[in-house]
């Protein structure tokens, strides 16, 4: 399978429907529906994002956020030792039951900045790094020499392909990653700061917070890669640990490719009905719909790291 054929997402109603053995329409417990459906059942459903927002773009700024609890000092932090995991876990218990998020966010302890990611770029960052895993097309980095990584973290220069053919490498500077044991790690992870741009880094002002900082799937697939890379090396697992993206379980990847492949949307445009893919923003509603459903564990809470093993192709 090529880049294009791993990457590809329909966008056509005879893609989506056209070759379904049944498909069906659903205007409520949508999330339940699509965890029943196999691969061979098609769904339409209506639009998601309420009408207050004006569309996806709006929802994806200022809908509600869920937020994780890092501690409210870096002392809080480092007595607490919370790593992502933790506040992913914590957070994903107490979600509301009819509300709509629009992705999670977690406050900087030393930036006095907000860090933002959506389970949509969380599972495409997952999924390009298991395709450089895959194709042989690896992440390449390069780190700076610092000899304060236990109190700052590590810097890194990283080149991430592209999931579109024919375009070039991302170039992107990441600081702030835990990349050994010691004790100021549950502060250095919400610091975390990728200088690089894309479509998403490219439009991350919402105008909630003074100053924030929006992560894109290069961003997911690189801290993996180093991660990965560390383990291997020194068989040191603080790089994986402290990952602030939550990585999807293949239940999770499974029940993404149907949204994907399986999902349309009815609605209006000029007047007339029409049927369209899902956007980022009811990708998004609907998977932590999955999460309310399913729990943190079922969802996010990985066994393994073989991402390449997943069954990500519909």
């Amino acid at each position: 399978m090529n880049k294009q054929q791993f990457f590809h997402r329909p966008a056509t109603a005879g893609e989506i429907l056209g070759n379904k053995w049944h498909v069906s329409r659903a205007y409520s417990g949508i999330a339940e529906r699509i965890i029943e459906m196999n691969e061979h059942e098609g769904l339409i459903i209506p639009q998601l994002v309420p009408e207050e927002y004006e569309g996806r773009m709006k929802f994806l700024k200022r809908a509600p956020q869920v937020v994780l609890d890092v501690g409210a000092s870096q002392f809080d932090a480092i007595n607490a030792g919370t790593t992502p995991q933790d506040a992913h876990k914590k957070a994903m218990g107490m979600l509301k039951k009819d509300e709509q998020y629009c992705g999670m966010a977690w406050r900087s302890l030393r930036r006095n900045e907000f860090k933002r990611v959506t389970l949509d770029e969380s599972i495409k960052g997952t999924k390009l790094f298991a395709w450089t895993e895959i194709s042989g097309n690896p992440i390449e980095a390069k780190a700076y020499n610092d000899a304060n990584v236990d109190f700052y973290g590590g810097k890194f220069k990283l080149w991430v392909p592209s999931r579109t053919p024919k375009h070039g490498r991302y170039e992107m500077t990441a600081e702030s990653v835990p990349v050994r044991k010691s004790k100021f790690n549950p502060v250095i992870w919400t610091d975390l700061t990728a200088t690089h741009y894309c479509g998403v880094t490219g439009n991350d002002f919402s105008y909630r917070y003074v100053k924030s900082e929006d992560f894109c799937a290069h961003t997911v697939a690189a801290l993996e890669h180093l991660a990965k890379t560390r383990f291997v090396i020194s068989n040191d697992r603080v790089p994986y640990d402290f990952i602030p993206f939550p990585m999807p379980t293949q239940e999770t990847v499974e029940y993404y490719n149907k949204l994907v492949n399986n999902v349309m949307v009815e609605d209006e445009f000029n007047g007339k009905k029409r049927k369209r893919p899902l956007n980022k923003a009811e990708r998004e509603i609907l998977l932590w719909d999955f999460v309310k459903i399913t729990g943190y564990d079922a969802a996010f809470g990985h066994k393994s790291r073989k991402f390449r093993e997943y069954k990500w192709a519909a």
